[in-house]
């Protein structure tokens, strides 16, 4: 059996489901143009994280929403699965990797927040103050649940856990995003399993600046088939 592949009926396989999770500022829909070029031949699913969702209490906890993800696919029979994940999105996908290690298939990695610096966090705070408010409805998203993410990541530091990663990664980075590309480098030295690719131009939330070039890289690590469009499930 193909690695990224899970047993179908008989004798059938079919590759292992696709699961994106959004970063800082998004909502699932941000997804919508990486599905678009990533084409047919995988089932993905973009879930909201517990502390992102609208009606959600204020406030955020990462291995809640760890959890809260692993809840969801176990709900709908998904045994395991690969993972896209960018900035706070990335960071559930490797907590799910070291706590739930029987359900991560592959991992794809962009920005993923392991230690922040309090001076990064403090700088986008100060940045979120600023958008208008008709921009974050408009995307989807909450000021407050913004703030209490990065209040959340106040030092946290995920890096003792990444030499317990065990599942294949891939760590992208823009190359616009300096702080990016070191961390990414960094996780790359830590997890087991991993390599690195630059997207030449690009800032740090891929999934919408360079939908297509990270859809382009995610399809190559994971050997998917097919190439036409689909729809987001």
């Amino acid at each position: 059996m193909p690695p990224d592949s899970v047993p179908g009926d008989g004798a059938a396989e079919r590759p292992r489901p696709l699961i994106l999770l959004h970063g800082l500022g998004q909502s699932p829909i941000a997804w919508q143009d990486f599905v678009s070029a990533f084409g047919a031949g995988r089932a993905m699913n973009a879930p909201w994280m517990k502390g992102l969702k609208p009606g959600d209490p204020i406030g955020f906890d990462l291995d809640a929403a760890a959890v809260g993800v692993a809840n969801e696919l176990e709900l709908q029979g998904i045994r395991q699965a690969d993972f896209v994940g960018v900035s706070v999105g990335a960071s559930v996908a490797l907590r799910l990797a070291v706590e739930r290690p029987e359900l991560v298939g592959r991992l794809v990695l962009g920005g993923a927040l392991v230690r922040p610096s309090k001076g990064a966090l403090r700088l986008q705070k100060m940045a979120l103050r600023i958008v208008p408010e008709s921009r974050l409805v408009a995307a989807g998203v909450s000021r407050p649940r913004m703030l209490a993410v990065l209040d959340a990541l106040k030092g946290f530091d995920g890096s003792e856990s990444l030499r317990q990663v065990k599942a294949p990664t891939l760590v992208v980075a823009g190359s616009k995003d300096k702080a990016g590309v070191i961390a990414a480098q960094q996780l790359v030295a830590d997890i087991a399993d991993a390599r690195l690719e630059v997207i030449d131009g690009a800032g740090s939330l891929l999934n919408t600046e360079s939908a297509r070039e990270l859809a382009d890289l995610t399809h190559h690590f994971l050997g998917s088939p097919g190439r036409s469009s689909r729809p987001l499930e």
